[in-house]
């Protein structure tokens, strides 16, 4: 499915400043799977989960998903396997304030065209599914932590990606909401999406649904990933 061949990745070469956070990792990533990048903060792991996003590249290494090679594709190709592949749910819901839910919702699918009565169906199913139908409405500076990352959750999936990236999901979640979340991960998982997720959070790398947990210490893995 992903592909990372010695990929490393500097910041700020050649200044006084410069730091490598991803130093020559080589990993597969099964597709229709759970794989947690696991490690504590400056492990690398955000940064390996950018390049596999196609957020940002690597400095060196060579990148490929579904075969093909992405690394030094032009930025507009990037963008759109970004927008039509990746499903990105982060820390921080990122929401856009002084717009409803709805909208927040819809706004990723926007660039793709979509008859505007299909999207907002699509939408309002997403946020039935995951017991928001009530705040379509709200704004989001509304909404509880919990109901505003339940809506990143359904922004995340708007275009229906067959990969979804969680950044440390649970990191400003309670207990109850964290389990909730993996409930959600495992319902990706029976769609056969393939889910990616950084965390240092033990509910998470150590639930029997997830097939695959990649340790990262200083920008390497630090052992053979199970």
């Amino acid at each position: 499915m992903i592909e990372l061949m010695n990929v490393r990745k500097v910041f700020n070469a050649g200044k006084p400043s410069e730091f490598s956070a991803v130093n020559g990792v080589s990993l597969h990533i099964p597709e229709n799977k759970v794989t947690v990048l696991k490690g504590p903060s400056g492990s690398g792991k955000t940064t390996l989960l950018s390049i596999v996003g196609c957020m940002s590249r690597p400095s060196a290494g060579r990148v490929k998903l579904k075969e093909r090679e992405i690394t030094s594709l032009p930025e507009r190709f990037l963008t759109d396997i970004r927008r039509s592949t990746f499903g990105f749910i982060f820390q921080q819901p990122n929401l856009i304030k002084g717009i409803t839910v709805l909208e927040n919702v819809m706004l990723p699918a926007y660039p793709l065209g979509e008859k505007r009565s299909h999207l907002k169906a699509r939408a309002h199913r997403g946020l039935s599914e995951l017991s928001l139908t009530g705040k379509a409405a709200s704004k989001v500076e509304w909404l509880s932590g919990g109901e505003a990352q339940r809506v990143s959750i359904v922004r995340a999936l708007i275009n229906n990606p067959s990969i979804i990236i969680a950044d440390e999901p649970t990191a400003h979640l309670d207990t109850k909401l964290s389990y909730r979340f993996m409930e959600i991960v495992e319902k990706f998982k029976a769609e056969g999406k393939t889910v990616i997720i950084t965390s240092h959070d033990p509910l998470v790398y150590e639930s029997k649904m997830i097939d695959k947990v990649v340790n990262l210490r200083d920008g390497k893995i630090e052992e053979n990933p199970t």
